[in-house]
Parts: C-alpha cells; sequence; structure tokens
C-alpha cells in the first residue's frame, strides 16, 4: 500500500506482516495532510454562511499540527491487515473522514471544557467573540462544528469504493461517533459527583473505556471491514482493545499533569501558563487515575485538602501538585500504563477466535498506535518530517 506514482492504481496484495517503514509512513501522512487541505479549502459547506471566519474557524481543527492517530492507524492497520483490491487515494479518504470526525469532536471538546487556546492558536468559540459577540461565539462555534460533523463521513460517500463497502463504512463510522457522544457524556456525569472518594479506579478505566474504545477502534473496524472481517471478529477487537484505550486516557492525563507540573514550576505567571493551568483536567476538578490515586495515598489532612480542592475550594495550584507528586499518584499511573498496554497486547495475541494473522497484524498495529502517542518514542515525531511548514519545531 504505497502512495505516489501508484496512489491511482488498485494495491496489489502484499504481505500482511510487512511492517511500514518510517519512508513509507511519511509519505502516507503527507497524503493525509494533501487530502485535508483540499477539503479544507473548498468552502461549498460554509458559502452561505455570511462570515468567512467560521469557516476559518472550523477548518483549522482540520489542517493543525497533528500526528493522526486516527487516520494514521487506519492505514497502518488496513496495510497490515493486507487489504488489497482497492485504490490508495480511496483508503487515504477513509482516513480524512476520520480525521474531520476528530476536528469536529476537539472543537465540541474547547466549547464543553472553555478552552481558549488549542496547539497555541485560538479555539472556535474564542475566535469567533469579535463577529458574534461573547453571548453567541460559543452558539456560533458550535454549529461550526456541527458543519464538521457534518462533513466527516462525506469523503467515505465520495470515494471510488463499492456502494456496498461505502454503505458498511459509514454504518461503522457513524455507530462509532455516537458511542463516542455517550461516552463524554458520561465522562461529564463522572465530573460533577460531589464525593470524588466515592469513585473507584475500575469505575475510571470503565468509564475511559466508554469513550475512548469507540473513539480509536473505529480505525480498527474500518480497516478490518475492508479486510472482510465481521461483526464478531470486530466486537472481538474493541474488546481486546480496550486496556489499550483506557492506557491512552490515563497517559494523557499523566502528560498534561507532567506538563502542567513543569510549566508552573518554571514560570507561573505567564499567561500561557494560566490558560493551562485553568483549563487542565485538574483545573476542571475531574475525577482521573491520577486525582483517584492520589487520594487514596494521601494521609487525613492532605487527603481533606485535595478533597476540598476537587469540591471548589480556592486552594492554590501550586499546593494541589505538591499533594500529588508527593503521593506518588504519577508513578502509578507510568505502572497502569504499561500494565495495560501490556495486556491488550496479550488479548489480541491470544484470542482464538481471530486467525493467527490477523492477531499479528493488529499486535503490530497496537504497537504502532501506542509508540505514535508516546512523545519520547521517534515514530511520535515522524509528523514532522511530514509536514515541511513544522520544519522549525524539530529540526
Amino acid at each position: 500500500m504505497s502512495p505516489g506514482p501508484t496512489s491511482r492504481s488498485d494495491i496489489p496484495r502484499r504481505n500482511a506482516m510487512h511492517v511500514p517503514s518510517h519512508g513509507t509512513l511519511i509519505s502516507w501522512q503527507q497524503e493525509l495532510e494533501a487530502k485535508l487541505i483540499r477539503i479544507a479549502s473548498d468552502t461549498q459547506f460554509t458559502a452561505r454562511i455570511s462570515e468567512p471566519l467560521v469557516h476559518k474557524a472550523a477548518v483549522a481543527y482540520l489542517t493543525r499540527p497533528s500526528k493522526r492517530l486516527l487516520g494514521m492507524a487506519f492505514l497502518h492497520a488496513a496495510h497490515m491487515l493486507g487489504v488489497d483490491g482497492y485504490r490508495f487515494h480511496d483508503l487515504i479518504a477513509v482516513s480524512a473522514a476520520l480525521e474531520i470526525r476528530h476536528g469536529a469532536i476537539l472543537l465540541h471538546d474547547d466549547i464543553v471544557d472553555g478552552d481558549t487556546r488549542r496547539g497555541g492558536h485560538p479555539t472556535a468559540h474564542h475566535a469567533l467573540r469579535n463577529p458574534f459577540g461573547p453571548d453567541e461565539a460559543a452558539g456560533a462555534a458550535l454549529l461550526a462544528g456541527d458543519i464538521l460533523a457534518g462533513m466527516a463521513p462525506l469523503p467515505i460517500l465520495g470515494s471510488g469504493l463499492p456502494g456496498s463497502v461505502r454503505s458498511r463504512l459509514c454504518e461503522l463510522f457513524q455507530a462509532n461517533t455516537a458511542l463516542v457522544a455517550a461516552g463524554q457524556i458520561e465522562q461529564l456525569h463522572l465530573d460533577v459527583r460531589r464525593d470524588p472518594n466515592t469513585v473507584g479506579e475500575n469505575e475510571i478505566l470503565r468509564i475511559h473505556a466508554g469513550q475512548f474504545a469507540p473513539y480509536l477502534m473505529c480505525s480498527i473496524h474500518l480497516a478490518g471491514a475492508l479486510a472482510g472481517l465481521g461483526d464478531t471478529a470486530l466486537a472481538r477487537i474493541t474488546e481486546a482493545g480496550v486496556p489499550l484505550c483506557q492506557a491512552f486516557q490515563v497517559q494523557n492525563d499523566l502528560a498534561g499533569y507532567t506538563e502542567l507540573a513543569r510549566v508552573l514550576t518554571s514560570d507561573p505567571e505567564t499567561e500561557s501558563a494560566l490558560t493551562l493551568a485553568n483549563t487542565s483536567d485538574l483545573g476542571r476538578r475531574r475525577r482521573t487515575v491520577l486525582v483517584h490515586t492520589a487520594l487514596n495515598r494521601l494521609p487525613g489532612g492532605d487527603h481533606a485538602q485535595l478533597t476540598a480542592y476537587l469540591n471548589g475550594a480556592d486552594t492554590d495550584f501550586l499546593t494541589v501538585l505538591s499533594l500529588i507528586e508527593a503521593s506518588g499518584a504519577a508513578e502509578h499511573c507510568t505502572a497502569l500504563i504499561t500494565n495495560l498496554q501490556a495486556q491488550s497486547r496479550k488479548n489480541i495475541s491470544n484470542d482464538p477466535g481471530l486467525p493467527p494473522e490477523t492477531r499479528t497484524a493488529l499486535t503490530t498495529t497496537w504497537d504502532y498506535m501506542n509508540a505514535l502517542y508516546d512523545p519520547a518514542s521517534p515514530i511520535s515525531r515522524l509528523y514532522l518530517d511530514a509536514r515541511t511548514d513544522l520544519a522549525r519545531f524539530g529540526k
């Protein structure tokens, strides 16, 4: 499965065990980026909007610097599963659909969370304050996100894939999208519980799975469907992948805490530091595994102080960070991430209900997704090579 001169021809059958090289991964992402830029440049969906800033605010979520985890996971899984008989640019269309949906979800998340910056740029509802005013900006941004959500399946529907295949992929795509939203609602409900001490680690991980499993596994479902896997096999893959998805969320929480501690310790009075503090999971007083672990480990007075903060007390942020650091919660989360990743790998490797070649292929894609998500991995920085406009950040 290689782009370039052969991207318009049928994909030849390849050895499903052939792991893509770094050069191949870079070229795939370049094709995906080019597709997203073409979509972002098409104003047909916003042509009737009198304010061009709405279009700009929406498509910024498609062209921002990104590792393209969802789109690249789909391409990697399709390659490893030996998907053949389809043109490469049709597979790029599927990966673009995943990234458009991702952009829509992020835009809506920013509104819910009240974030004002994403990737160093104003979020949609913040960018639209001037043309719409503070009272209507969030509504305008919400509708801009709806535009992206409506656009998301269109690359699949407009591809050259057979009609029955397009229908099947869109069914899986939309079903997983609905499950993501349901999982996000459950996460919000968890975060408003009055007593954080009533929430256990297993419950937090279950809610993480409800949100992240359909989010991440959709890429694998679409690749699996193209490879001829049925509903039963896809359900088994999701079940095996639940610990992987939980690990991603815990890793995300831990990375946010680590970055917050670094910024606030080095230069706590800068605007970026204050913004990061206010929009972080800790700033929103979310019930994460990190916080749960700290509560379990802190002694009486410290435990009461962290509980009070989670319930709305105006506690100094550096004090909150020091409480979590003293608890050793970060070390617990690091070990938990490793264990969850290993469990997911074991699940998929040992599932007798899946063919051996499928288990091997998906184990390799699991490893790729872990590496792509890990900022310390060389794989995670390949997107800098795919984006020449980002050379100043990593070269």
